[in-house]
């Protein structure tokens, strides 16, 4: 009987995260990961060349403005779950370029929750050597985050009492445009430049932004 209710309790917590999880990752009723490659195809949107600077533009045009109310729909939105922020639109930007922009990245995950990020995890088993062989492990590291060192239970507890948000235990990207002695650590985020939550991400955006914006050893 006892075994019953705690598997009861525990399939519960489970639908509760599933639920905190999914309305943390919306913002204005579309979800805040990024579309696959095939949907922003279909809608018109080129993943593997889109700039994040294009899609500001579109917020700007009052035709769009005007096919948005018309249609119903948010085409500036589904530009940025479509873009990089890592490209360059070389219209608006001619010249520029985000190549080696910054000096040391950080990537931190957490075991209990890398299975729920495929594309994540299949990069840290297939590519991460890769990656450090060009750019060399003073600039590039990706670690186990020590922060999340509670056992599932008690995470799923914390997160239904509103103490962890529905983002806990996501894979996370620090950039940072300076060295530090010893090496920066996930305790240095407040001082990082920029910081992305991996959900949603690609395993091929994710090691095309790291070769573009880090420098070689």
């Amino acid at each position: 009987m006892m075994r019953l209710l705690t598997n009861i309790r525990r399939s519960i917590m489970l639908i509760a995260l599933v639920m905190m999880m999914f309305l943390a990752s919306s913002v204005n009723g579309v979800s805040a990961q990024q579309m696959s490659e095939e949907t922003c195809l279909e809608r018109g949107f080129d993943p593997n060349n889109l700039s994040c600077d294009t899609c500001r533009l579109i917020d700007q045009s009052e035709t769009i403005q005007k096919l948005e109310k018309d249609q119903g729909i948010n085409i500036g939105e589904e530009c940025r779950q479509c873009c990089q922020f890592h490209k360059v639109n070389p219209v608006l930007h001619p010249g520029d370029s985000l190549r080696e922009k910054y000096k040391y990245a950080l990537l931190t995950y957490t075991k209990d929750t890398l299975s729920q990020y495929r594309e994540i995890k299949d990069f840290l088993e297939r590519d991460l050597n890769d990656i450090l062989s060009f750019k060399g492990d003073t600039r590039f590291k990706a670690i186990v985050s020590s922060k999340s060192s509670m056992d599932y239970e008690t995470m799923m507890q914390m997160m239904m009492m509103g103490v962890l948000s529905g983002g806990a235990g996501q894979p996370k990207l620090m950039f940072f445009d300076k060295h530090k002695k010893g090496g920066w650590s996930e305790d240095d985020e407040d001082e990082a430049v920029e910081v992305i939550k991996l959900r949603g991400w690609k395993r091929e955006d994710l090691k095309d932004m790291l070769m573009t914006l880090l420098p070689s050893a």
